[in-house]
């Protein structure tokens, strides 16, 4: 089991754990629900801070060939190819990775931002339309690289879920942000 799958687990039961209700209520108050996002929120921001270190280590392990947890080295994983070394990939396909994980850590920073928002009571707000946006544009892009890189490798073996789902976010987040003008106009009239 991988240490980002552990990491999963492990923040889903804690979430389950103190966001879940300890009894039925009929309707709990608004403060109830507000207290709720806010924990699962931390927790959330927590473990995504924690995985930060074991990423960059993964990252900075493979350029630098330090060893793994369970390897004698570090190994990146493109299609079905798998490196040991950065001079074993074509140079083409090395700094597409690059730009890979470094948007991965953007978009992880964003996603933090999204959470610390939360935690803030935060909910609906002009910051979380653009994290979200972000976030889809994001699994947009991740995909055209992946495509470039297995491409460059000639293989091809995507799969088109990545855009459906970014898609998704972005039209989530148009939804959201014209929610958000319809409140505030609602507000400025009463």
């Amino acid at each position: 089991m991988s240490a980002s799958m552990l990491v999963a687990i492990v923040g889903f039961l804690m979430v389950l754990y103190f966001v879940w209700p300890a009894k039925e209520r009929t309707a709990p108050s608004s403060q109830t629900r507000l207290r709720r996002v806010r924990i699962a929120s931390h927790i959330f921001s927590a473990l995504l801070v924690l995985s930060f270190p074991l990423c960059a280590y993964a990252t900075l392990g493979f350029m630098f060939g330090w060893p793994g947890p369970s390897h004698d080295q570090l190994r990146m994983v493109v299609g079905h190819h798998v490196y040991s070394a950065p001079s074993e990939m074509p140079p083409p396909v090395f700094w597409l990775m690059m730009v890979k994980q470094g948007l991965a850590y953007f978009a992880a920073g964003m996603l933090l931002r999204l959470f610390w928002l939360y935690g803030k009571g935060v909910i609906f707000s002009a910051k979380n339309v653009n994290c979200l946006r972000f976030l889809g544009y994001y699994l947009i892009i991740d995909w055209f690289i992946d495509y470039q890189m297995q491409g460059l490798q000639r293989e091809m073996d995507l799969s088109t879920n990545p855009i459906f789902i970014g898609l998704f976010i972005i039209f989530f987040a148009w939804i959201m942000d014209e929610g958000r003008k319809i409140q505030e106009e609602q507000e400025l009239t009463v």
